[in-house]
């Protein structure tokens, strides 16, 4: 009875992590693909002006992909556009922490500095 027990509990653990990797797994697959959607969006929508739609797409890429630059620099650009430099600023840093080559980012970040000053 009691190797039953153990043995019950251990395909019950072992079909839980199959799920649990097979979840993983697609999750990483689609994950990709919606932050290039929202890149995208985000893209067509700020060349709309429509800023918000933009912020949002944008919102929702770094979500997904907190060690992206690009989503953490093209939201600052919409931060900009809208003219909250003080909200594009902590992105524009983490550009620079993901991407210290990325000059363009530093020259925007020191302009930001000094014009919310």
């Amino acid at each position: 009875m009691a190797l039953e027990l153990g043995l019950s509990r251990l395909l019950s653990s072992i079909s839980l992590l199959i799920i649990t990797l097979d979840i993983d797994l697609r999750g990483i697959l689609a994950d990709k693909t919606s932050i290039d959607q929202h890149l995208d969006l985000g893209k067509n929508m700020l060349a709309a002006g429509q800023l918000a739609d933009a912020l949002s797409h944008y919102h929702a890429a770094v979500e997904l992909d907190t060690q992206n630059y690009m989503t953490y620099f093209r939201r600052a650009t919409v931060y900009l556009a809208m003219g909250k430099s003080k909200s594009a600023l902590p992105d524009l840093q983490k550009v620079i922490e993901l991407k210290p080559d990325f000059i363009g980012v530093r020259i925007n970040a020191l302009s930001t500095c000094l014009n919310s000053l």
